[in-house]
């Protein structure tokens, strides 16, 4: 059986104090995940959405009088959050329903990257992401945040060097048409 979302969420570190914490880690992050699966990718959409959502989501999560979390709570644990662990832990999910799946091979991953919609706050630039895709499961297996003083380049091997490669078929974009990030796809198992 493939564990819950919810469990993983609730494994990691929680960046908040202790002191007047209404919601745990896991339960905000879930209903977050909800909000961003439903199609809401900026901060006030997805507390707007929780907010509509709050009596459908008290009554299947166990939420007392339809509370959810507000824009403040859903902006401080995304701020917060171990980005390198929350991609550790998806990536080990991930790897833990494939094998439940049966452990058949993926027969791809597409790597590409995108700077996400509504990330930008005043004179910061938005966030970047490099994400690698699993055409069978259909869902991320890991991220790397591209900052602002580099490009996906170097971020792409250190993206590579966290996955599974072994008999899959890897696309890029063509900037990624490097010897060295070749290399390490063969390296790691991947078709050369």
């Amino acid at each position: 059986m493939i564990r819950p979302l919810a469990e993983v969420f609730a494994e990691m570190k929680d960046p908040r104090q202790a002191k007047g914490k209404r919601y745990e880690l896991g339960l905000a992050l879930t209903l977050i995940f909800l909000a961003i699966l439903s199609g809401e990718d900026e901060l006030r959409g997805i507390a707007t959405w929780l907010q509509e959502q709050r009596w459908e989501l008290g009554r299947r999560l166990g939420l007392r009088g339809g509370r959810v979390p507000s824009y403040g709570t859903v902006r401080r644990v995304l701020m917060g959050i171990d980005i390198d662990e929350l991609e550790a832990r998806l990536g080990q999910w991930a790897q833990e329903a494939m094998e439940q799946q049966g452990g058949e091979e993926w027969p791809g991953i597409a790597i590409d990257g995108k700077t996400l919609r509504g990330s930008r706050m005043d004179e910061a630039p938005g966030l970047h992401l490099l994400s690698a895709f699993s055409h069978q499961l259909e869902i991320v297996l890991a991220q790397r945040a591209v900052g602002d003083k580099t490009n996906e380049i170097p971020e792409i091997r250190a993206l590579l060097e966290r996955l599974t490669l072994e008999g899959m078929l890897v696309t890029v974009d063509a900037m990624h048409t490097q010897r060295e990030t070749a290399a390490l796809i063969a390296q790691k198992g991947g078709p050369t």
